[in-house]
């Protein structure tokens, strides 16, 4: 083994070392994590692709579901080849509950009307949001200007989905320094359910989608979804003050 200070084993769990394999690495001294496992997803050797998740360890910080490797190698003009390796990050669905009998549909509502509310009620989050192109609907680009408390500038995303019969409220980041230089783009997947108390259930997944093997620390993971619990429980709390409105 040639890097034993990042692996100090390798070895199958499950499997012969094909597709569906499941390995164990046991992480060497330079390494902050003691192991993780993982699944082969897929060896192409037509089309020299090569791809595994991590499911399971302490590489995964408490707060991700799984990182999915992309690996494909490609001919270079020198007769040699290019590593090219994409690792998207799918972080833990955060959950948060409404106020008992506070609707879903209103709930969305409030949801759809987030670039007018945010401003007015967390300006220390966003400083301004305004549209670049478009209505509002699918296929509109929006730009946020972040507040004091940001430590970025601001953000272009485009909205990818508004499904008012599945509750269902997709966009993507893809431009602006809240992607650090490592971020290709950032995929936010928004559900709101039903719940028994007549409320409902704000489920949001955030996929981390990252230029080579670069990544965000697990410090700025922590932020951003402490950020996003604390920005829609205050936008609640101000649709329940402002009921007439939804």
């Amino acid at each position: 083994m040639v890097v034993p200070q990042v692996f100090k084993s390798i070895e199958i769990l499950e499997g012969d070392g094909g597709v569906g394999t499941v390995w164990l690495f046991t992480f060497g001294d330079d390494v902050p994590f003691i192991s993780g496992e993982f699944k082969q997803d897929v060896i192409n050797a037509i089309n020299f692709t090569y791809n595994y998740t991590f499911f399971k360890g302490g590489n995964l910080m408490g707060i991700l579901d799984f990182v999915n490797h992309l690996v494909k190698i490609v001919p270079s003009a020198d007769g040699g080849c290019v590593f090219k390796q994409a690792v998207i990050y799918n972080c833990k669905v955060l959950k948060l509950s409404s106020l008992p009998h506070f609707p879903l549909k209103c709930f969305f509502k409030v949801l759809n009307n987030f670039y007018d509310i945010a401003p007015k009620v967390v300006p220390q989050v966003f400083k301004s949001i305004e549209i670049l192109e478009g209505d509002g609907g699918v296929g509109t680009v929006w730009l946020f200007t972040f507040g004091d408390d940001i430590p970025f500038i601001s953000g272009k995303f485009k909205q990818d989905v508004i499904d008012a019969s599945n509750f269902t409220y997709n966009y993507t980041f893809f431009k602006g320094d809240n992607l650090m230089g490592i971020l290709d783009f950032v995929n936010h997947l928004v559900k709101i359910v039903p719940s028994a108390d007549g409320g409902c259930v704000f489920k949001q997944a955030v996929i981390y989608n990252c230029k080579g093997d670069k990544k965000p620390s697990a410090e700025t993971l922590n932020f951003e979804n402490k950020l996003y619990e604390k920005t829609y429980k205050t936008i609640e709390a101000y649709a329940v003050v402002h009921p007439e409105a939804y």
